[in-house]
């Protein structure tokens, strides 16, 4: 594990105790939901071309906000703490999450003129299997819990700098954004894509994400995991 990551879990041991909970597998969960802390979903231009490619769009869903034409802010709400074959003994940060943000892809079906998507719901980032997960659901559809949505590179690890203001943060930038066959599957299905539209998708960067924690206090994020209407 990053040692900066340590002044996060260092933040203060009341914090711990009072957000902590151990899981099934013997993680510790540690809400961070009232700290400054997001992760910003950029989709690249390629990513961009591909959704104009059926007119399709993204809609921030929750506690998501789009923040331009090819941004997207996620409150980043918990971390996973423990040991594992690689972070050893002593532990680190094995997953973070944005519970309750949401992105609806859709566009209008060309058979039936409805609009028809697929919702990616309560971000979950695995940094042991270098995957992004997600609750999808295609509109009118079930949902599946936790696929895998994205493969991704570390582009930068996690590193404690200063900001704009002059305030140390953590951050970290993952990239090379790429759909797993399964997430290929579901936009397929939901989205109505031809074989050049699937072919499209299935060979693009998607892009970014950015986690930045700024160990100071905001109004508290919602917990609540999103579930599409």
């Amino acid at each position: 594990m990053n040692t900066h990551l340590h002044s996060l879990m260092r933040w203060t041991a009341a914090e711990v105790c009072a957000f902590g909970a151990t899981t099934a597998s013997g993680q510790l969960r540690i809400s961070i939901n009232s700290l400054t802390a997001d992760s910003v979903q950029v989709f690249s231009e390629d990513a961009l071309v591909a959704f104009d490619l059926k007119g399709a769009t993204v809609t921030a869903k929750g506690n998501a906000v789009q923040t331009n034409g090819s941004s997207y802010r996620m409150p980043i709400t918990e971390i996973y703490l423990g040991p594992s074959k690689f972070t050893g003994l002593a532990g680190g940060i094995l997953k973070g999450g944005a519970t309750g943000s949401a992105l609806l892809i859709s566009r209008e079906s060309e058979v039936t003129g409805k609009r028809i998507g697929v919702t990616l719901a309560n971000f979950r980032i695995d940094y042991h299997r270098k995957q992004v997960l997600a609750d999808v659901t295609p509109t009118g559809g079930k949902t599946t819990a936790d696929q895998a949505i994205y493969n991704f590179k570390v582009l930068r690890p996690m590193v404690l700098e200063p900001n704009a203001q002059g305030k140390f943060a953590l951050e970290e930038v993952l990239g090379d954004l790429r759909f797993t066959p399964e997430t290929i599957a579901s936009l397929t299905a939901a989205l109505e894509l031809d074989e050049v539209a699937v072919a499209v998708i299935s060979d693009i960067d998607n892009g970014k994400l950015v986690q930045k924690i700024d160990l100071t206090l905001r109004a508290p994020a919602r917990t609540a995991p999103y579930v599409p209407l």
